[in-house]
């Protein structure tokens, strides 16, 4: 689906002084999620730090133990975050010594998409306590943001000519400088919360639809 906006907006600007027209452009690829990033792990307490070190190496192979059996590559595996927190209560304006929170995150890729549901219903029930989120995305981004990004060139260009016209001046189709302004290390992935449902017997995921967007700036001469 093409998302390009040919209409005149507030930032394209007519410059007098040298004869050039600056314009966005804007544009958009709609495309189905193929993977999924998930951060799941396990945290323990205990007022031993050995035992709540000990208790959590344990669950967390379970838990790696059990992506293994289904099929998760050990490359698709890997920490995420690991820590040793120290817990205390309050009495009173009184600090009292509680305990130790020991956190170990993995970060899994699980390809297909309707294997997740089950995945994560699966580690829960080898040891997993924790399933921060959800990130959907597909495996060959680029591909779909090239398509974006030409996209965006022909929203240039529209408006370009469009402006034109209305003017009464002429251009030419090619601009005479091009500048990519997204930046595609911002764009955020789709989160999702879990949901429960009592007529499936896994965890259900809905996929969606994902958008890929790029920008580019665009100066035409005349």
């Amino acid at each position: 689906m093409y998302y390009a906006n040919p209409y005149i907006r507030s930032d394209s600007q007519v410059r007098q002084l040298d004869h050039s027209l600056l314009v966005t452009g804007d544009g958009i690829v709609s495309v189905e999620p193929d993977q999924a990033v998930v951060i799941l792990g396990v945290v323990t307490e205990d007022s031993n730090l050995q035992k709540a070190q000990s208790e959590n190496a344990e669950s967390t192979n379970n838990v790696i133990n059990a992506l293994l059996q289904e099929n998760i590559p050990r490359d698709k595996i890997q920490t995420h975050e690991y820590r040793m927190d120290i817990e205390y209560d309050y009495k009173e304006g009184v600090q009292i010594f509680r305990g130790y929170r020991v956190t170990n995150l993995l970060q899994v890729i699980i390809e297909p998409i309707d294997k997740v549901g089950l995945i994560v219903d699966i580690v829960v029930d080898h040891g997993s306590n924790i399933v921060r989120n959800i990130q959907l995305t597909v495996v060959n981004e680029d591909r779909y943001y090239q398509e974006a990004l030409k996209r965006a060139v022909e929203s240039a260009q529209v408006k370009a000519s469009i402006i034109a016209q209305e003017l009464g001046i002429s251009i030419s189709s090619v601009p005479y400088s091009l500048k990519e302004i997204s930046r595609r290390e911002d764009r955020e992935h789709r989160p999702v919360v879990l949901g429960i449902s009592t007529d499936s017997p896994t965890t259900p995921i809905e996929p969606g639809r994902l958008e890929i967007k790029a920008k580019v700036e665009a100066e035409f001469r005349y």
